[in-house]
């Protein structure tokens, strides 16, 4: 009878043993299923996040090129009200075809700009005249190429015309995946503007 009553105690105590375990292995199947809606979630979450810092990142560059053309009409639009002149009278009329960056007054000299030349000038002379070869792309290239232009701290204050030019004259070039194409701290001649594929 002992031993019947000890192999009963074995089999109470196996049976919630056994309980427990399944008892056990359901909260850890649940409590996975938990981390994967919630790693769902966060995956979700920093896509969000990711999205909306690329979109800070370009309304930042927007605003950056909005400045470079208000910041100067709205000092002249001041410096004419402190002259007295009436706003009509303080700009120049823009010329069909050519944007302008900057508002000048009526009859203010237009001041060339200074620039560093990639070439160097002894080399032309008066006999040569340099043709630009204009290559044919997409209206797609066209603007990523004029948005890296202007995204360049170097190159974002020239005139509408040369960035154009600059756009007009630029050619596709392939590499192979992992080619070096330029370092930090090189010299550099070529401008370069990636359109992955």
């Amino acid at each position: 009878m002992e031993r019947t009553h000890t192999k009963q105690c074995q089999m109470d105590n196996n049976y919630k043993l056994e309980k427990r375990y399944l008892e056990m292995k359901r909260l850890v199947i649940e409590k996975t299923e938990e981390l994967k809606r919630r790693d769902k979630i966060i995956t979700f979450l920093e896509n969000e996040i990711d999205e909306k810092d690329a979109t800070i990142r370009y309304l930042k560059n927007e605003i950056d090129k909005f400045r470079q053309v208000v910041k100067p009409l709205t000092r002249q639009i001041i410096d004419s009200r402190r002259n007295g002149l009436e706003e009509e009278e303080c700009f120049v009329p823009k010329t069909p075809g050519i944007e302008n960056t900057r508002v000048y007054h009526i009859g203010e000299p237009r001041l060339k700009r200074t620039a560093i030349s990639a070439e160097p000038l002894s080399s032309l002379t008066q006999d040569y005249e340099m043709k630009l070869v204009k290559i044919p792309k997409s209206h797609y290239s066209r603007e990523l190429i004029k948005t890296a232009i202007l995204d360049n701290d170097f190159m974002k204050n020239l005139e509408m015309t040369q960035i154009r030019e600059i756009v007009d004259c630029m050619y596709p070039v392939e590499y192979a995946a992992g080619s070096l194409i330029i370092k930090e701290g090189d010299v550099g001649s070529i401008v370069y503007v990636m359109e992955g594929k």
